[in-house]
């Protein structure tokens, strides 16, 4: 009994890789969703990159490019949209069953949702370094030589930034029961988030402050550009901190979580 407790509450990492892996290989063996990610990024490029071209934008004393402005808080935008629809792969498992073979099988819930956690994230990471060459094959941020690690620093910021994100996702679709409830509130959530965040237009700070998605698109751009509207060192704690929180909101969501029979 001892030892059956002890495996309920430990982390098993070998059955997160599982999951993680479960979950970013759906994604890459789903073709049109690929193929969707990829039209999609291109429409937002086009359309937004064109639409602020005669933008004039300045941040912190620092003529930006509207395109490289535009580039980047699109890249970080898909972390917004990816990582909240996250969580409708919950109900999907719930729909076929499997969720039910999760619940009972040897392993801690914790560990269930820190797979079902890196599964997304690692697929969130994926659509952005698509979006990212993207804007890169189109000369959104330019061609020196540095571009190369400033696109290999994005993607640990990728990952990081779309922890928190992943979070509500997965707190949205255990608490609810039905699919059309979820995508009502994601879109009541993402909205907000995404146009109050200076992702796609320039916003004086004193509007995005407040918006802890604001400081992801913030460290995007201090990565890709090498300037934002805060201290770096603020954006990385924002974003460690804001995806913290919502791993443990999830993870105590996740626990207490019920499976119609």
């Amino acid at each position: 009994m001892s030892d059956l407790s002890n495996v309920k509450t430990k982390v098993n990492y070998n059955v997160v890789w599982i999951l993680a892996k479960r979950e970013l290989m759906s994604f890459w063996r789903n073709k049109s969703r690929v193929i969707s990610s990829i039209a999609q990024g291109l429409l937002f490029l086009f359309v937004f990159g064109a639409g602020f071209s005669q933008i004039a934008i300045v941040i912190d004393g620092i003529a930006v490019s509207s395109r490289a402005f535009s580039g980047s808080g699109i890249a970080a935008m898909v972390i917004l949209f990816t990582g909240i629809f996250g969580g409708m792969s919950i109900f999907r498992d719930k729909m076929f069953g499997f969720m039910k073979e999760l619940m009972v099988a040897p392993v801690s819930r914790s560990t269930l949702m820190l797979g079902r956690t890196v599964g997304v994230a690692l697929q969130t990471m994926l659509q952005v370094v698509i979006m990212i060459a993207l804007g890169v094959a189109f000369g959104y941020f330019g061609y020196d030589l540095s571009l190369i690690w400033r696109v290999m620093l994005i993607v640990p910021v990728a990952f990081l930034a779309s922890l928190g994100i992943v979070g509500i996702g997965l707190t949205i679709s255990t608490r609810l029961s039905d699919m059309q409830s979820f995508g009502l509130i994601q879109t009541f959530i993402v909205m907000p988030m995404m146009w109050l965040s200076g992702a796609l237009i320039p916003l004086p700070p004193q509007i995005t402050m407040f918006n802890p998605f604001t400081y992801s698109v913030d460290l995007f751009r201090f990565v890709l550009l090498g300037v934002s509207y805060f201290p770096f060192w603020l954006d990385l704690l924002i974003t460690v901190g804001f995806g913290t929180a919502l791993i443990l909101i999830g993870a105590q969501s996740f626990n207490k979580m019920e499976i119609s029979q």
